[in-house]
Parts: structure tokens; C-alpha cells; sequence
């Protein structure tokens, strides 16, 4: 094969190709004009409906804002109206029990009705005080209930205090000082005291006896 045949089939082969690549070009093309137009047209529709919804929710809105405005106006109407009614009740009342008052007051200044009022009023006060005496006479007439006589009672002879050199509590020499001074609050004077006697004359601590000499000053 020469090489002018080999030119040949090549520009053939590429003439081929390129007249492939032109038609797939071509037919791709078209497809796209077509799925454009498809796809405007479809998105064209969907804005137009979405555009008639908003709408008409936005007149659903509109009518129903308009409805709760006037049904707060015809409330707030009602609600002056019953307050200029009840305000205008109230005064009225209120004159008239200034009409009835002035009324009362005139009559009670009538000199015969000031005097009526005058006059029981004394009598009430006459009726108060003949109560009151005949009360106190009524006390003073009753006889004396006889006062009896107790006998004398004999005082309870106070708890001797523990012999001189006896423990006055159990197990006392083993009790530390705050033990005595918490036990020395329940004890009862005599037995303070022995406790104080003891103390003073075993182990003499400070503490115990001044615990002890301020509860017996307590008690005093």
C-alpha cells in the first residue's frame, strides 16, 4: 500500500468521524431545546399556580384580619356602653342615697322628732343604769359562801446530801469533768451540793466547781 493510499483512508476515517460527532452533536442539541422548553413550560405553570395559591391564602388573611378587627371594635363598643351604663346606675344610686339621707336629716331636725329622740335616748340610758343597780344590788344581798380552812401542809423534809467522804454519784471518780458538769444540771440542790463538797475536797477541779457553784446560784 503507497502512502497516497494511506492519506486516504485517513482523511476518510476522520471525515467519517467527523460527521459522526456533527449528527450526535446535533441530535444532542435538539434534545436539549426540547427538555428546556419542557421543563420552562412546566416551571412556568408551577409558578403561576404557586402565585394563585398565594394569593389566595393571602385573601383567606386578609378577610379573616378584617373579621377579628371588627369583632374587637363591636366588643370594645359593647364594653363602653356597659361602662357608661353602670357608671350612670352607680350614680344614680348614689344620689339617691344622698337624697335619702338629707330627707332623714330633715325629719330628725323636725322639733318634735328631736325632741322624740332626745327623750329615748335618755330612757335608754335610765333602763342601762337601774340594770346596773339592780345587778350590784342583787351581788351585795347574797350571802357569804363560808371560806374554808386547809389545813397546813407540813413541808417535805429535803433529801439529806450524801455523807461527808460518800460519793454523791455513782461511779463518780471515774466521770470526766464535762460528764459531771452535764449530770450537775438534773441534780437537785442537796445533791449539787454534795457534789460540790466532794469535789472540793477529792479532786477539786475548776471546772466542776464552778459549773456547779453557778448552778446552785441559779437555783438560789
Amino acid at each position: 500500500m503507497t502512502r497516497k493510499n494511506q492519506f486516504r483512508r485517513s482523511g476518510t476515517r476522520l471525515q467519517r468521524q467527523g460527521a459522526l460527532w456533527f449528527q450526535q452533536t446535533r441530535v444532542a442539541g435538539v434534545t436539549f431545546l426540547d427538555e428546556a422548553q419542557d421543563a420552562g413550560v412546566t416551571f412556568a405553570r408551577e409558578v403561576k399556580a404557586a402565585s394563585a395559591k398565594l394569593g389566595a391564602t393571602a385573601g383567606r388573611s386578609a378577610q379573616g384580619f378584617q373579621k377579628a378587627l371588627h369583632k374587637e371594635a363591636l366588643d370594645w363598643q359593647a364594653l363602653v356602653l356597659q361602662t357608661r351604663d353602670a357608671y350612670q346606675s352607680a350614680l344614680e344610686q348614689r344620689l339617691q342615697g344622698v337624697e335619702r339621707q338629707a330627707v332623714g336629716a330633715r325629719e330628725a331636725l323636725k322639733p318634735g322628732a328631736l325632741e322624740i329622740t332626745i327623750l329615748e335616748s335618755a330612757r335608754t340610758v335610765l333602763e342601762q343604769a337601774q340594770t346596773r343597780v339592780d345587778d350590784r344590788l342583787g351581788e351585795a344581798t347574797k350571802p357569804a359562801k363560808p371560806v374554808a380552812v386547809k389545813a397546813a401542809t407540813k413541808p417535805k423534809p429535803a433529801k439529806a446530801s450524801a455523807k461527808k467522804g460518800q460519793s454523791p454519784l455513782r461511779g463518780y471518780d471515774q466521770l470526766t469533768a464535762k460528764d459531771v458538769v452535764n449530770r450537775v444540771q438534773r441534780l437537785s440542790g442537796p445533791q449539787v451540793t454534795a457534789v460540790l463538797e466532794y469535789e472540793r475536797a477529792r479532786k477539786k477541779r475548776a471546772t466542776v466547781i464552778r459549773a456547779v457553784e453557778q448552778r446552785l446560784a441559779a437555783a438560789s
